[in-house]
């Protein structure tokens, strides 16, 4: 079960910067085990690597590069609660052109704009495992996480 305040959080980025909740709530799960495997001292539950000069923790962290699986260290940003970290997650994929050419203006050109469309166009970007669209929309369906969505207007510019 997901506790009701990470939901709540994952509805409050999704008003705001137009990412499902489903999506949000399915990379949680992914990246950090319903939150049990984050680095520590992170608050971090979506594996964000910090940019330079920002709050950030090492951790360890397995990597899919060059058709195989390695282990690193890196660095990954460290939030104060869960609220900012899905709030900065959401803006993550909203505005940064790396996701939001691949996934927001995707799934929201789209005439039927849909969260596995959207998890579907994170494939290969957002994480190095090739399956990871996968693991989200199977994810998204058993748990029928899309009860938490409710995006019946976009309120990030689609450019």
């Amino acid at each position: 079960m997901i506790p009701q305040e990470t939901i709540k959080a994952a509805q409050a980025a999704q008003r705001k910067w137009g990412v499902w909740a489903s999506v949000s709530l399915a990379q949680f799960g992914v990246e950090s085990a319903w939150g049990r495997a984050m680095p520590k001292g992170s608050n971090n539950p979506f594996g964000i690597k910090a940019l330079p000069g920002h709050p950030s923790v090492p951790a360890v962290t397995r990597e899919f590069t060059h058709g195989r699986y390695i282990t690193i260290v890196a660095r990954f940003a460290a939030f104060k609660d869960f609220d900012e970290a899905f709030e900065e997650h959401a803006k993550l994929l909203a505005t940064h052109p790396h996701y939001y050419s691949r996934a927001m203006a995707h799934a929201w050109k789209s005439s039927a704009p849909s969260a596995e469309d959207f998890a579907k166009a994170l494939n290969g970007v957002y994480a190095t495992d090739p399956h990871y669209a996968e693991t989200l929309c199977n994810i998204m369906r058993s748990m029928n996480l899309y009860q938490y969505d409710d995006l019946k207007d976009h309120p990030v510019e689609v450019l």
